[in-house]
């Protein structure tokens, strides 16, 4: 297996729905595609169902674990199989249209700085896109924004990653909170590197299950720090300017205890956030470059 895209897809405990998405990866109309597919530790049949789908299907391949890793160890060992340019994680239960990895390889091709691509999604309560990010080029403004949950954050974790970018960072970490939400700082580590795309194209359907993992996950305040903790952590290395971590880490502050309902302060911020970021290259910029180390090239 040697395609130019790969799709990753972690599965468990999912032979009752995972049909669709198999389907779905099958019937792409971009043709160099390989499907792998990693079944963690289950007994419900998803392996042998992945098995016989293997068996039709000349460009897919199942790794079938023998002890149980969990969402974050099998989305890991995904991406360590995988070989292509891109990849993607095609969840266990979200199908794709025929035209989704035909569409993000395209806008990929088309900004060769970018190290993420994403579509826009439905769920049963209607469309769901993430436009937070168009029109940001700045490295600081789009890190800034996605440390800070800003609208829908967890759509791009669905979309077509650079595979440069992937192995640079060697994959997803469990943070204090062990898995919970761990897909905030992986994004947010994506987006030290270079720019998000989006298309804006209703590409996926997104299944909220009651059974879904992330519907078993605690969102309680010690959680909810341990996550904020993990994404300062990445700011830290990311190689901000002092002042630019300090003015996140300051806004995170104003934030929870509700200062920026205040008119003069939001005025005030809008200030200071576009001196930091016109100031980026002229003594204030970023200590470490992005992935340009690796590439040679960059926003």
């Amino acid at each position: 297996m040697a395609g130019r895209v790969v799709a990753c897809v972690p599965a468990w405990n999912s032979m009752q729905f995972i049909g669709p998405v198999l389907d779905s990866l099958a019937q792409q109309t971009y043709a160099d595609l390989d499907i792998l597919i990693s079944v963690d530790l289950c007994d419900d049949g998803t392996a042998e169902y992945c098995a016989r789908f293997a068996e039709r299907h000349a460009n897919v391949r199942v790794i079938r674990q023998t002890r149980r890793l969990g969402w974050l160890g099998n989305a890991n060992a995904l991406l360590r199989e995988a070989r292509g340019e891109f990849s993607f994680f095609a969840f266990h239960d979200d199908p794709l249209q025929p035209a989704y990895v035909a569409r993000l390889a395209e806008a990929l091709e088309k900004h060769p700085q970018a190290v993420l691509a994403f579509s826009d999604l439905a769920t049963l309560d209607g469309p769901c896109g993430y436009d937070v990010l168009d029109g940001v080029s700045e490295r600081f403004e789009r890190c800034r924004r996605v440390f800070h949950q800003m609208g829908p954050w967890w759509v791009p974790n669905r979309g077509l990653m650079r595979m440069q970018a992937v192995r640079a960072l060697g994959g997803m970490r469990r943070s204090l909170a062990g898995e919970y939400a761990a897909d905030l700082p992986w994004l947010l580590r994506l987006a030290t590197l270079g720019p998000f795309v989006r298309v804006p194209q209703t590409l996926l359907f997104k299944n909220l299950r009651r059974t879904s993992l992330s519907a078993s996950w605690r969102s309680d305040r010690w959680n909810r720090a341990a996550l904020k903790l993990a994404c300062m952590g990445v700011i830290r290395e990311a190689g901000f300017a002092p002042l630019q971590e300090l003015y996140l880490y300051v806004e995170m502050l104003g934030i929870a205890i509700g200062l920026q309902r205040l008119k003069p302060l939001r005025e005030l911020q809008r200030l200071l956030l576009r001196w930091l970021c016109g100031r980026s290259g002229r003594g204030l910029g970023d200590r470490r470059s992005t992935l340009r180390s690796t590439s040679g090239r960059d926003e």
